[in-house]
């Protein structure tokens, strides 16, 4: 089975301390083939990647075994079989495209709420998830679930293109 996990860790002096260790559990699940992906949140306070694990003991077993987990500073997990998210009932190949398929294009004006500009604006000055969370008087997970409907809506997939993104949508607005 292929799995998404997304981990938030505990703002915590130890993150610094066990990265090592943490990179090192990782780097060697990825040479087994096990790791498929993934990469810390741009904000720095989680993770998010793909892996192949037998069934769901074999995986508790293998986030168990990553120093983060065992120096307790994880403080939450999502975790999605991929097959369910792509809608299949068979494996997956993980040299394959679909594993995590492109973005869908925009069709037509992109239109964002009020409240989706606002969070981009803030985005676009550098604020991270947690500092608009704040202004907002929401939780982190409240942002990122606005992130994600922008990030949809401009079929974009990361901040580095948002500006672009909003910049296209504007003069595609314009000319409509």
């Amino acid at each position: 089975m292929t799995y998404l996990i997304n981990r938030e860790f505990r703002d915590d002096e130890r993150l610094r301390r066990v990265r090592p260790a943490h990179r090192s559990y990782w780097s060697g699940l990825a040479d087994r083939g096990v790791l498929l992906g993934g990469g810390a949140w741009t904000e720095g306070c989680g993770e998010a990647f793909v892996v192949r694990a037998g069934d769901g003991p074999a995986l508790q077993t293998m986030l168990g075994g990553d120093p983060y987990a065992r120096e307790r500073l994880v403080v939450a997990t999502w975790i999605r079989q991929l097959e369910d998210l792509l809608g299949r009932d068979g494996p997956l190949d993980p040299r394959s495209e679909e594993l995590l398929p492109g973005l869908p294009e925009p069709r037509g004006r992109v239109q964002l709420s009020a409240h989706e500009q606002r969070v981009a604006r803030l985005m676009l000055d550098g604020l991270t998830n947690r500092q608009i969370a704040e202004k907002f008087h929401v939780s982190p997970r409240a942002v990122e679930q606005h992130i994600t409907r922008i990030y949809r809506k401009l079929a974009i997939g990361r901040r580095a293109q948002l500006a672009g993104a909003l910049n296209g949508a504007a003069t595609a607005a314009a000319v409509s």
